[in-house]
C-alpha cells in the first residue's frame, strides 16, 4: 500500500498511540480509502492523525479538506488536529454547508447571485412557499410543510427543477400535487431576492461543479486531499459533491460507520458507505472493530442486536475491556413507574457515577416529561441536550396559557402570549391600545377586550372578538369537561395544529407529541388527585420550575441527540414495540433496520454500566397503550442480560412465544386473531389495499377500530405471564 513516508520523530510519536489498523488508516497516502470504523473505536484520532502525517510530510495544509456534520464534531477536529500540529489550523476543516457557503461566495456570479447573497431560514422559506401556492392559486389540502419537505427532499437527492421534471412521472405518488412547479417557482423567487435556502448551499454548490468547468478545475486543483467524516450520513447530493470535488488522483478517504447510520429522515444513505468499493474499485478497506469506550458486555450485547441487520457491512466490534456489570432489563408496570424506577437507581448509584456521568435516553422528546416531573421532586438536577426543558417548549407554554386563562382571567402574562397565537392579526399596536383602556378602567386584558367587543369600540372590538369568544367557549367547555379533555378542546377550538403545523413543518409531528403528553401529565394528576383543582397542578409546576436544571446534573436526551458522546451510566426507557422499534417504522425493512440501528447507537455510548427499562402500560397521545418488550430485548443473548420485572423476573421468549409469528398477507383474514404491539389484542373484520400495500380493520379489546398493516401484526392466540391492570 502506498503510505505516508515518516521521516520525523513527532510522527513516530503520533503513531505510537494507534493500533495497527489505525496506523493503516492514518498512514494511507495515495488513491481512495474507506475505514469502517465501529463504535469507540478511535476515528476521530485517525482523521486528525492523518492530516497531521501529511502536513508533517510536506503536504501544504491549504491542500487539505476535511469535512463532516455538525459545528461541534468540526470544532474537535480543528482542535485535535492543531493539538498535533499548529499547522493543521490552515486547513480546510468545516462542515460540509460552511465549506459550500464558503465556495459559492468566491464564485456566487457563476449562478447568477452575488457575493452578498442571503441565507433564507425556516421561516423564511415557508413564506416564499405560501406566496408562491398564493400566486399559482393553488388550493389544496396539504399544508406549507409538505412543500417545504418535498423541496428539501428534492435538494437532497440532487435535483434541481429540471431534473424533478424528468423524474415526475416516475415519483409523482411520493409527492405532493404540482410539486414541480411548485419547486421552480420557489427556486425563482429565491434566485430574484438574492438568497438561498439552507439545502441550497449544497445543491448550489453541486449544480455549479456539475455545469462549470473551471470552477470544477480550480477546487480540484485547491485540494489534493479530501477526507469526509461520517459517510454514512451523506445523501445524494453531498456523495455526489464529494466525487467531483476530486482530482484524477482520487484522494479520498472517507470515515463512518453504517451501523450508527440514523438520519434516513434528512437524506442520509448507509449504502454510500457499504458500496464505497463499487464506485472506487481500487479503494483501500481498513476495518476499525476494536471498541475502547465500552465494557466487554456491552459490546457484545450491542453486537448481537445488529448483526440481525441484513444490510450492513460485514464486521464485528471487540474489546479488551472489562466484562463489567450485567445489561439489567427491568420492566415496570407503567411509564410514571420506569420514570421512579430510574431515578431510584441514580439515587442509590450516586457514589460511583456522580450525576455529570449519568444519561437517561429515549426515543422521542415527550417521554422526558415524567422523567423530569420527578427528578425535580427529587431535588435531582438536570439538563435536557440538544433540546428545551419540558415546561420551558413554546408548544406547552402556549397551551398552559390557555388553560391559566380559562382558570383566571385576570392573567396578563397569558393573555398577552396567546392573544396572537395561532395569528388573528392582532399586532402590538392593538395590544397596548387595549391596555390603555383596561389601565384606565381598572380591569385585566381579557375583561377589557370583552368590554370592547360587546361595546363595539371601533377597530379594537372585531379585532378582538375571535380570541374572545374562543376563551368564554374554552370556559364554557371546561366547566364541563374531566381534565384530560382540556387539551383536546383547546387543540379544537384555536386550531393549534395547523399553527404547528405552519410555524414549525419539520418540528410539528414531535412537538404535538409534547402537547398530547401535557395532556397526559393533567389527566394523571386529576387521577391522584381527584378532589384538588387544577390551579393547583398549575401552582406546582412553576414553583418547581427551573431550579433543578443544571449543567452539573442527569442528561436527558433522545437516541438522535445521543450519537456522538458518552457517558459512564447510561438508561435508556420505553424499550418497547411501539416506541423502539417506533411505530411509525414497522412498515418497511430498511425502516426497522435503522431502528435497530438507534438501539446499537445507544446501547454503545454507555461505558460502564447500561440499564434498559419498558413499561407493560404507559400513555401515548394521553391514550394507555399496551407495548410488549421490544423485540430487540430479543436479539440481545442472555448471558449479557439481568432481567426483573415487577412480580417475578420476565421471560421476553415466553410473552412472545404464544405468536405463530409475523403475519403475511396470507395469513390474515376476517376473523383472524392477532395482537398489535401498541393496541394489544383484537379481531380483524376486514382486510382491503391502500397504495399498494395491504392494511386489517381491527377492532381490538381496548382501542376499538384501528386501521393497521398487517407488517405491524402477530397471529395466534394471546397469553400473558400476568395481566396488564
Amino acid at each position: 500500500m502506498n503510505q505516508i513516508q515518516v521521516h520525523h520523530e513527532t510522527s513516530r510519536l503520533w503513531l505510537q498511540t494507534l493500533n495497527e489498523v489505525q496506523k493503516k488508516a492514518a498512514l494511507h497516502d495515495q488513491g481512495p480509502l474507506v475505514v469502517f470504523a465501529g463504535a469507540g473505536s478511535g476515528k476521530t484520532r485517525v482523521i486528525t492523525t492523518r492530516i497531521a502525517l501529511l502536513i508533517d510530510s510536506g503536504v501544504l495544509p491549504s491542500r487539505i479538506l476535511a469535512v463532516t456534520f455538525t459545528n461541534k464534531a468540526a470544532g474537535e477536529m480543528r482542535e485535535r488536529a492543531t493539538a498535533l500540529t499548529l499547522d493543521a489550523g490552515l486547513a480546510t476543516i468545516a462542515t460540509f454547508h460552511s465549506a459550500c457557503a464558503r465556495w459559492l461566495r468566491e464564485f456566487a456570479s457563476e449562478l447568477g447571485f452575488t457575493s452578498d447573497f442571503t441565507v433564507y431560514d425556516d421561516n423564511d422559506s415557508q413564506s416564499v412557499i405560501k406566496a408562491v401556492l398564493k400566486e399559482l392559486n393553488i388550493k389544496i389540502e396539504e399544508s406549507v410543510s409538505d412543500y417545504k419537505s418535498a423541496i428539501q427532499r428534492m435538494k437532497n437527492l440532487g435535483w434541481s427543477p429540471r431534473e424533478a421534471e424528468t423524474f415526475e412521472s416516475e415519483y409523482q405518488s411520493q409527492f405532493p400535487p404540482y410539486y414541480v412547479k411548485i419547486y421552480r417557482s420557489y427556486q425563482e423567487k429565491l434566485a430574484l431576492a438574492n438568497a438561498m435556502d439552507f439545502s441550497d448551499l449544497l445543491l448550489n454548490m453541486l449544480l455549479l461543479l456539475r455545469s462549470h468547468k473551471g470552477v470544477r478545475a480550480a477546487l480540484q486543483k485547491r485540494y489534493s486531499y479530501v477526507l469526509v467524516d461520517e459517510y454514512q450520513d451523506t445523501n445524494p447530493t453531498q456523495f455526489e459533491l464529494v466525487a467531483l470535488l476530486l482530482g484524477d488522483s482520487k484522494n479520498l478517504m472517507v470515515v463512518g460507520d453504517d451501523d450508527q447510520s440514523i438520519y434516513s429522515w434528512r437524506g442520509a444513505n448507509p449504502s454510500n458507505i457499504i458500496n464505497f468499493k463499487t464506485h472506487f474499485p481500487t479503494a483501500i478497506e481498513c476495518r476499525l472493530e476494536q471498541n475502547y469506550r465500552c465494557t466487554s458486555n456491552i459490546v457484545n450485547a450491542a453486537n448481537a442486536v445488529i448483526q440481525n441487520n441484513k444490510v450492513r457491512a460485514a464486521k464485528t466490534l471487540w474489546t479488551e475491556n472489562r466484562s463489567g456489570d450485567l445489561i439489567q432489563y427491568v420492566q415496570e408496570i407503567d411509564g410514571e413507574a420506569e420514570s421512579w424506577n430510574v431515578i431510584d437507581l441514580i439515587k442509590r448509584e450516586k457514589n460511583i457515577y456522580p450525576l455529570t456521568d449519568v444519561a437517561v435516553f429515549y426515543r422521542t422528546n415527550s417521554q422526558s416529561r415524567s422523567l423530569e416531573e420527578n427528578l425535580r421532586r427529587q431535588n435531582i438536577p438536570y439538563q435536557i441536550y440538544g433540546s428545551l426543558r419540558f415546561y420551558d417548549r413554546a408548544e406547552i407554554k402556549d397551551i398552559l396559557a390557555y388553560v391559566r386563562l380559562t382558570i383566571n382571567d385576570g392573567d396578563d402574562v397569558a393573555f398577552r402570549r396567546i392573544v396572537n397565537v395561532p395569528t388573528r392579526g392582532i399586532g402590538d399596536k392593538a395590544v397596548e391600545n387595549l391596555n390603555e383602556i383596561a389601565k384606565a378602567k381598572g380591569l385585566s386584558l381579557l375583561k377589557a377586550a370583552r368590554e370592547c367587543v360587546s361595546t363595539n369600540v371601533p377597530k379594537l372590538g372585531a379585532k378582538f372578538k375571535v380570541f374572545v369568544d374562543i376563551v368564554d367557549s374554552l370556559k364554557s367547555r371546561c366547566e364541563e369537561s374531566a381534565p384530560h379533555e382540556i387539551v383536546p378542546t383547546i387543540l379544537e377550538l384555536t386550531d393549534y395544529r395547523r399553527h404547528l403545523d405552519t410555524k414549525h413543518p419539520e418540528e410539528a409531528k414531535d412537538k404535538l407529541g409534547n402537547v398530547h403528553e401535557l395532556a397526559a401529565a393533567m389527566s394523571d394528576f386529576h387521577e391522584a388527585n381527584p378532589e384538588v383543582k387544577l390551579s393547583q397542578w398549575l401552582q406546582d409546576i412553576s414553583m418547581t420550575g427551573s431550579e433543578s436544571e443544571s449543567s452539573t446534573g442527569v442528561t436527558l436526551m433522545t437516541l438522535h441527540s445521543a450519537k456522538g458522546l458518552e457517558f459512564k451510566r447510561v438508561y435508556i426507557v420505553g424499550v418497547e414495540d411501539g416506541l423502539l422499534p417506533h411505530l411509525n417504522s414497522m412498515d418497511y425493512s430498511e425502516d426497522l433496520e435503522e431502528e435497530r440501528r438507534l438501539m446499537y447507537v445507544g446501547m454503545t455510548r454507555a461505558k460502564e454500566k447500561l440499564s434498559l427499562f419498558s413499561a407493560r402500560k404507559r400513555r401515548v397521545y394521553n391514550n394507555w397503550m399496551a407495548n410488549g418488550p421490544s423485540r430487540f430485548l430479543n436479539e440481545i443473548p442472555k448471558e449479557f442480560l439481568h432481567m426483573t420485572g415487577v412480580e417475578q423476573e420476565v421471560s421476553i421468549e415466553k410473552e412472545r412465544s404464544s405468536f405463530s409469528g409475523w403475519a403475511d398477507d396470507d395469513a390474515v383474514d376476517e376473523g383472524s386473531k392477532v395482537k398489535h404491539p401498541t393496541f394489544g389484542r383484537g379481531i380483524v373484520e376486514a382486510v382491503e389495499s391502500e397504495f399498494g400495500s395491504k392494511k386489517a380493520i381491527v377492532r381490538f379489546d381496548s382501542f376499538g377500530l384501528r386501521k393497521v398493516s398487517l407488517s405491524q401484526l402477530q397471529t395466534g392466540e394471546t397469553r400473558y405471564e400476568y395481566d396488564l391492570d
